[in-house]
């Protein structure tokens, strides 16, 4: 308390000009000059101590602002850099996206999604259109990396997708090598399973999975996934294999919702 009282004192001007008037003042009082010259080295090393205090709380505020500053600076230099690397990862996205809508041969409308839940106990993702839009039930949903899921429900403005991500989740698949039909099924994990392939059917891992177009749903040659992993047994007449999806359905920002004049009627994939 007593420091920061002598810091108040130092930094008003007004204040110290009195206390050297009221120091002179004494001085002319005193007739002895060994006296005076003793007692004004001490105010000279007094004044010397307190403008080494003055200069020393300054030097520390301005030292203290300019940190401030600085750290402000940093944060909105962090800032910038974070908003510039979204904006190119999103433009990387949105050229993806705008390949695919030049090279469709389908009818595609650009959605955003604007949210993600359980509809009727489905896992989904909402967009940003709906029925004001022409997308309806049964629509198929892709992204740049492939199929997405359906359309399960609509509103004027938006519209709800069941992702491939669920255990009544079905498709038509075919393999790219052998063009075996097969269907896509999911299995509670972070996997696709490719069910009723023949053990005599040739498959290899990292062979693409795409939509067979055998549906109403979903058009032929949408990207599914890659198969992983293959699974064999003597008492089985089918392989078990694993397909990893295209989609990472944790971070699909923007879709395509595939429009069909028939997809209101279809009741099945």
């Amino acid at each position: 308390m007593r420091f920061q009282s002598i810091l108040h004192i130092a930094k008003r001007p007004g204040i110290l000009l009195l206390f050297y008037i009221f120091l002179a003042m004494i001085l002319m009082n005193f007739n002895d000059g060994g006296s005076l010259k003793g007692i004004r080295g001490v105010i000279l090393q007094t004044v010397e101590w307190m403008d080494a205090v003055k200069y020393d709380w300054r030097s520390r505020t301005k030292l203290r602002q300019d940190n401030d500053a600085l750290k402000k600076e940093i944060f909105d230099l962090n800032l910038t850099n974070q908003k510039l690397r979204e904006v190119v990862l999103e433009n990387s996205r949105l050229k993806r996206l705008l390949k695919l809508k030049r090279e469709s041969p389908h009818d595609l409308v650009a959605a955003r999604v604007i949210g993600s839940g359980n509809e009727r106990g489905y896992s989904s993702l909402i967009l940003d259109v709906g029925s004001a839009d022409s997308v309806a039930q049964n629509m198929a949903v892709v992204n740049a990396d492939g199929l997405v899921g359906k359309i399960i429900s609509t509103s004027a403005q938006q519209s709800v997708v069941q992702i491939l991500m669920n255990y009544d989740s079905w498709v038509d698949a075919r393999l790219e090598n052998s063009r075996e039909m097969a269907s896509i099924t999911y299995s509670s994990s972070s996997w696709l399973d490719l069910e009723y392939v023949a053990r005599n059917i040739p498959v290899e891992e990292g062979e693409l999975v795409n939509t067979s177009g055998m549906s109403d749903i979903y058009p032929a040659g949408i990207k599914i996934g890659i198969v992983t992993d293959i699974f064999e047994s003597e008492n089985d007449l089918f392989k078990k294999i694993r397909v990893k999806p295209s989609v990472n359905f944790y971070a699909v920002e923007e879709v395509f919702v595939i429009r069909s004049a028939g997809a209101e009627k279809a009741s099945g994939e």
